[in-house]
């Protein structure tokens, strides 16, 4: 699956370059041919004309694309874009001021369906997570597009005529076309036959969070038209020729889709982690309404063109990072009945709008429109900000309600989405994102069982309150004996709390074997707070599995000592309890090897906190439990793992003993049993520390002991190990 899902994503990036450059350069060709044969009085008549069509095109498409699906919507929106290139190129020296009005409302209808039903593809040929990564790829071949379109009606303006710009603007929707057939060919093309998905207008009614989608969207419409009548309205005063107007309009397109790129590449995803979503969206309206009362205050072209851009650069960039992800809780086939119609029907509303608006205050103030119209650009970018504010806590709700009942499906292999992150976390949902792909993984089967539906509801309670931050609801849960096993890595990241580990043992050792693997995992995995990681030995000293063994055993190689520590008491207690375990005695060994050639600043380690006192102390443990050093507590433990138990114990209790004799004799045994490389390298440490050894005196009478370790001695004339 990886290699087609990063060759649709490749396609994807260089088809957008192709796309975007017809986008920029038949903007650039559309206003300066309008402004050309036609005054700037204009403007908002054919900006009404345009957003009329666009609003009626949207519709269809709405209609369409549950049917067709986007990979086929894409591909015929292209080319129907790329043949009126070429009919208004055949047009052009016989009608001009047709082809004016035409390329008009068709570059500004079409243009924006292409982008669109594109970003549909997208959206539902890659998962939600890495749709993130193929947006921002997809954001470079924008750049390099917007770019090179700037340059191609740069260039091309003072060297070619508007007739081969058209040609050379149609052909270029050949390369759309075929880039979006090739990335969307694993989308399902048409809806299962027994799925009724309602008209698009109609589900965006009923439902609060589409709707809110689409007011916002109306009103910045409208929003829009005023900043950019404002803009072409100064260009218009300012340009006499077409040339110039069509230098002037390259460049400003040019210059806004590189700033768009830079913004979205270098401050985009920063703003959304630390934002949030309606903290990086509501940059837009209020930039917009700081630059339109700074622009209305002093009505100049650079102003005007000030305005127009950071709309233009804010709303490609920042806007459009946050506002793809309010499609994430929306379900795929309402998803493709209403996004065309919010991204452009409701946008071309709100062109409408303020295009009827401009027209009344250009009859009622012709002279002094453009302050008039950038008023009212602020005044409503302002109550767009508060209105984007809004919608993001209508996002958290229903991405939330989206994951919890499994209606949201997330891929494993794709980066930490720190956005949804960060908005889950405003609502007390803060998920691990391993957490969410797993439950959401299981509710999804669960859903999908004929009869689960009551366990489905009791399984999202718990989950819920599993993530609530809540003491009592977490604490009421783990409490409860029917804890699904499927919520086990919930359980597993409270055993970093303090406040839930005790409970958290509990729960998770009801769950034990069934959850041996996931213990072994979460306990292994480096990248998991240690303070999780040292307490699942514990766990799994009960468990005799062979995974289980094989994970401690992999545990005593583990950076953080207390890991290590905690694996090799682990497997001391699973061979007390059954003498005759297996165990791999040369991984244990090179373990023990490992830790007697630690240097010795690090073989000094204080005393380990034990956070739930063990059941059964061990005789290793209990001898050396007033000492500071665990380093050699644990080499011990690990000795008495590969060799003889007893004769380990026997040799450490010699060793506490206050009887130099004794002392002397263990190691003496020590020297003679223990493998080379462990010993050079242990020797050194342990005859410094016998001296320090004798508080912890045996029980055991010293005549008994030394009787007992002279037995364990071999014969002088047997060969040494």
């Amino acid at each position: 699956m990886e290699q087609p899902r990063e060759r649709a994503a490749l396609i994807a990036t260089v088809t957008a370059i192709p796309m975007v450059a017809q986008l920029i350069a038949g903007r650039a060709v559309r206003d300066a041919l309008f402004l050309t044969e036609f005054d700037a009085e204009y403007l908002p008549r054919v900006m009404l004309g345009a957003a009329a069509f666009s609003l009626g095109a949207a519709f269809l498409v709405g209609r369409v694309m549950p049917i067709w699906g986007p990979r086929a919507t894409a591909l015929g929106l292209a080319l129907l874009n790329g043949l009126i290139f070429v009919l208004e190129a055949v047009l052009f020296d016989v009608a001009p001021k047709v082809v004016a009005v035409l390329a008009y409302l068709h570059v500004s209808t079409l243009g924006a369906l292409v982008v669109s039903a594109f970003s549909s593809i997208i959206n539902e040929r890659f998962d939600p997570l890495f749709a993130k990564t193929v947006v921002a790829r997809v954001g470079v071949g924008a750049t390099v597009g917007g770019i090179l379109g700037g340059v191609i009606a740069l260039v091309l303006s003072e060297r070619t005529n508007l007739t081969t710009i058209l040609f050379g603007l149609g052909t270029l929707s050949a390369f759309v076309a075929l880039g979006a057939w090739n990335v969307g060919k694993s989308i399902q093309a048409q809806r299962p036959q027994e799925e009724a998905t309602e008209l698009g207008a109609r589900t965006i009614v009923k439902d609060s969070y589409l709707r809110k989608v689409a007011l916002t969207v109306l009103l910045l419409g409208a929003v829009g038209v005023f900043v950019d009548y404002a803009m072409k309205a100064e260009a218009d005063a300012r340009f006499a020729d077409s040339a110039g107007l069509l230098s002037f309009f390259a460049v400003f397109y040019m210059v806004t889709a590189l700033l768009t790129f830079l913004m979205q590449a270098g401050v985009s995803k920063w703003l959304l982690a630390k934002l949030g979503l309606g903290g990086t969206m509501v940059i837009l309206p209020v930039t917009v309404a700081l630059s339109a009362v700074f622009s209305a205050t002093w009505p100049r072209l650079w102003t005007a063109v000030l305005t127009r851009g950071s709309q233009t650069v804010m709303s490609g960039s920042l806007f459009r990072s946050g506002y793809e992800l309010l499609y994430t809780p929306v379900p795929p086939m309402k998803k493709r009945a209403t996004k065309a119609i919010i991204d452009i029907a409701c946008n071309r509303i709100g062109y409408g709008i303020g295009s009827i608006v401009v027209m009344a205050i250009v009859a009622l103030v012709a002279n002094a429109a453009t302050s008039w119209v950038l008023w009212l650009a602020a005044i409503g970018a302002l109550i767009a900000a508060w209105m984007v504010r809004k919608l993001h806590t209508g996002y958290v709700h229903e991405l939330a309600k989206s994951l919890r009942a499994g209606a949201v499906v997330l891929e494993s292999n794709d980066f930490y989405d720190a956005t949804t992150l960060h908005t889950l976390a405003k609502t007390g949902a803060t998920l691990n994102r391993r957490d969410i792909l797993d439950s959401v993984d299981r509710l999804q089967h669960i859903k999908a069982a004929e009869g689960q539906l009551a366990l489905r509801d009791v399984l999202t309670e718990q989950l819920s309150g599993l993530t609530s931050e809540e003491p009592e609801r977490v604490l009421n849960v783990l409490f409860d004996e029917s804890l699904n096993d499927h919520f086990a890595p919930y359980v597993i990241d409270l055993l970093g709390n303090d406040i839930y580990v005790r409970p958290a043992y509990a729960a998770l050792e009801r769950m034990t074997p069934r959850i041996t693997g996931q213990l072994v995992d979460a306990m292994l995995r480096q990248d998991n707070p240690v303070e999780v990681r040292r307490r699942i030995p514990r766990l799994l000293r009960k468990v005799e599995a062979a995974l289980a063994i094989q994970g401690l055993v992999e545990g005593l190689s583990d950076e953080e000592f207390e890991v290590r520590y905690r694996c090799g008491h682990a497997l001391a207690e699973l061979q007390r309890v059954r003498r005759d375990l297996a165990l791999p005695e040369r991984q244990i060994m090179d373990a023990a090897t490992r830790e007697v050639a630690e240097d010795p600043e690090h073989w000094q380690h204080p005393r380990l906190d034990e956070d739930v006192e063990p059941e059964v102390r061990s005789e290793i443990h209990a001898l050396l439990e007033t000492r500071e050093d665990r380093n050699l507590e644990h080499v011990f433990t690990l000795l008495s793992l590969a060799l003889d138990r007893d004769a380990i114990i026997l040799s450490l209790r010699a060793l506490s003993s206050s009887s130099e004799n004794l002392r002397g004799t263990a190691l003496e045994y020590l020297h003679n049993i223990l493998p080379e490389a462990v010993r050079e390298a242990l020797w050194p440490r342990l005859s410094e520390r016998s001296d320090r050894m004798r508080e912890g005196a045996s029980s055991s009478r010293p005549e008994e002991l030394l009787q007992s370790m002279r037995s364990l001695l071999p014969d002088p004339g047997q060969p040494r190990s």
